[in-house]
């Protein structure tokens, strides 16, 4: 097989592997949902947060450049091992020395508590990333994804089993700690690597200086995605941001499910097209991802309610209302996504870097001066920081690869005006009852049939050239990938 075959081959798994955790989470994040109180559910995803946040400093950098390296090196490896061992050892002790007592001034003893048990789980990832290069480095993605999914599952039955015995909030944590080690143990004992004594410490300043840039990039994604959440935790308690972690969960798996295997796949053709051709693709590229994408979001804000209602629970209500706000950014979210990873792979890192930090200026500054009137002014002015970035981002972009927002806006905008008709009319009939349904469970079905009848009847009667075009495209690659 082709070394292109077989990292083709390897991105399917890693892509499999991805979609199956993500769905399995989401089922568990849901029975959590139901199980455990507002308080303390909102308590558990802000100590998840800081866990996310700590674990940047060990999953970044020292893998990468295993991967990337032309010739595997044992001693090099093993000094990256004990690198990461050490980096590993310091993200836990700052965590029990200034995370768990913030946590304890801030919120309460079990979030102390809770953040000094997920300290765990930095040390868990230390000991298996090198093994993890390894296996990427052998194409043995298909042994790992059935690893990753394992430890998925394996923590997501402790999760289940400990809440429905009464643990509380301590279930989740459980779970968390015991798919690392169940992910970690597995990884280990599917790699042939094994550390050894370091003589030779001379690529130690090569390691560091590979890990910070994309450290550093990788701190910047963390707090532009999530600032509006840091905001929330910060200033309107735990109960509140557990309405936001409700509502945002269903579009972080929508997200990855969607954006972000079209992400893959896209930039890997965006990056070699010559740059003349750049813009004209990377429109193609948009409009091909809003046909499907928009729709889809939306549709989610539109059911919002039943949705809520029959995965999580009547007692987060309130998401449901964050979740049809958030859907309003969905056009920025189609127009602006292939951005920062575009120009990185175009070489221009710094301009990705400048994305980003836009991103985290408004972001952050959006919602704070909201927070006054409390979560929901917090959530739109988050939707209006996204419609203002949106501007700004492609002002830049446009002096680096000469691609524009009237470009990205002229290939979408059908998608965004019959997504938004449907998106409203659903909504209507849902909030006024006018299908005449008193059980959720028949009442979702019918919104979605309902609202996927409005979008493609829309589209073939008022957009039919454009439509069969790039349904016509979409067949044109399958047949020129069975080739």
């Amino acid at each position: 097989m082709s070394l292109k075959a077989k990292s083709l081959k390897g991105a399917f798994f890693n892509l499999s592997a991805n979609g199956a955790g993500q769905l399995v989470n989401f089922v568990v994040y849901a029975i959590m949902a139901r199980i455990l109180g507002v308080e303390e559910f909102g308590l558990v995803a802000i100590c998840l947060m800081v866990t996310d946040f700590c674990n940047l400093f060990v999953t970044v950098g020292v893998s990468q450049n295993l991967i990337q390296r032309k010739e595997w090196d044992n001693n090099f490896a093993s000094l990256s091992f004990w690198f990461l061992m050490g980096v590993s050892l310091v993200i836990a002790f700052l965590m029990f020395a200034v995370a768990v007592p913030v946590a304890w001034y801030t919120y309460s003893e079990l979030a102390a508590q809770l953040i000094a048990a997920l300290a765990i789980i930095p040390l868990a990832n230390g000991l298996r990333l090198v093994h993890k290069a390894k296996m990427e480095r052998d194409f043995a993605n298909k042994r790992l994804a059935a690893y990753d999914t394992a430890g998925v599952l394996v923590g997501g039955v402790v999760s289940v089993a400990t809440a429905l015995t009464g643990f509380g909030a301590w279930a989740i944590i459980f779970g968390k700690v015991v798919q690392a080690f169940v992910s970690t143990a597995l990884t280990w004992h599917g790699s042939d690597f094994r550390p050894g004594k370091v003589e030779d410490k001379s690529h130690l300043p090569e390691i560091i200086h590979f890990a910070k840039p994309l450290i550093a990039m990788s701190f910047m994604n963390f707090f532009s995605q999530r600032t509006s959440n840091i905001v929330i935790a910060a200033f309107l308690g735990a109960a509140t941001f557990a309405y936001t972690s409700v509502a945002r969960q269903g579009f972080s798996v929508l997200n990855n499910l969607t954006f972000q295997p079209l992400n893959r796949i896209a930039l890997a053709g965006l990056a070699r097209v010559e740059d003349d051709k750049l813009p004209a693709t990377f429109a193609r590229v948009v409009s091909m991802t809003a046909i499907f994408v928009t729709p889809v979001y939306f549709g989610v804000g539109a059911i919002a309610h039943p949705f809520i209602d029959v995965v999580f629970g009547d007692k987060w209500t309130d998401s449901a209302y964050l979740l049809s706000i958030l859907a309003l950014q969905t056009p920025c979210n189609v127009m602006a996504y292939y951005l920062p990873n575009l120009l990185i792979a175009r070489g221009l890192p710094a301009q990705a870097f400048k994305l980003n930090l836009i991103n985290l200026t408004f972001n952050f500054l959006f919602p704070l001066a909201a927070v006054p009137w409390g979560l929901y002014a917090v959530i739109t002015a988050l939707v209006v920081a996204n419609f203002v970035t949106l501007v700004l981002k492609f002002m830049l972009v446009k002096k680096s690869l000469n691609i524009t927002l009237t470009d990205a806006f002229r290939e979408t905008w059908m998608f965004t005006l019959t997504g938004t008709v449907m998106f409203c009319v659903v909504l209507y009939v849902e909030r006024n009852h006018l299908l005449g349904l008193d059980n959720v469970f028949l009442e979702l079905p019918a919104l979605v049939g309902l609202g996927a009848l409005i979008y493609c009847g829309s589209l073939l009667l008022f957009f039919r050239k454009k439509t069969l075009a790039i349904a016509k495209e979409f067949k044109s690659g399958k047949k020129k990938k069975k080739a």
